[in-house]
């Protein structure tokens, strides 16, 4: 299993970015490892499934379905690939005013030869750039 976390501080109230956070179809709009988001429900709750077209760790385009593990309003969404056991979990901290994020990218590979084949490319160096890109595009988000 391999994980990354990246922390920063957004120049926006924690509503907003929760509001940013929680609707995947906006993803395409400031994560710039993600194409397209379709099946995304109105209202994102805990069990909510939606697909995302991205780049993953080869560049290669994909399409995997995602699914909403965990869900504290304004504070907490996890998010899991069905496929291959990548997740996306991110903390959100009212912090004056702004608020303080942290991102925790990682794969915790799904049982079998085939979960830890698709798991398998997702190295540190993957997770550690994908993270700091996914940042960079949030914090670009409310500039």
């Amino acid at each position: 299993m391999a994980s990354c976390r990246k922390q920063t501080l957004i120049e926006a109230p924690v509503e907003k970015v929760w509001e940013l956070l929680t609707d995947p179809a906006r993803g395409p709009d400031w994560n710039p490892d993600v194409l397209e988001i379709t099946g995304a429900p109105v209202e994102i709750k805990k069990g909510s499934t939606f697909e995302a077209t991205g780049r993953g760790p080869l560049g290669l385009k994909s399409t995997s379905a995602f699914k909403v593990e965990e869900l504290d309003d304004l504070h907490e969404i996890k998010m899991r690939c069905q496929k291959s056991g990548y997740y996306v979990n991110w903390l959100l901290t009212p912090a004056q005013g702004n608020t303080f994020t942290e991102l925790e990218l990682g794969v915790h590979p799904l049982p079998g030869i085939q979960g830890r084949a698709m798991g398998a490319p997702f190295t540190a160096r993957f997770l550690r750039r994908a993270a700091e890109k996914t940042v960079e595009g949030l914090e670009r988000a409310f500039a």
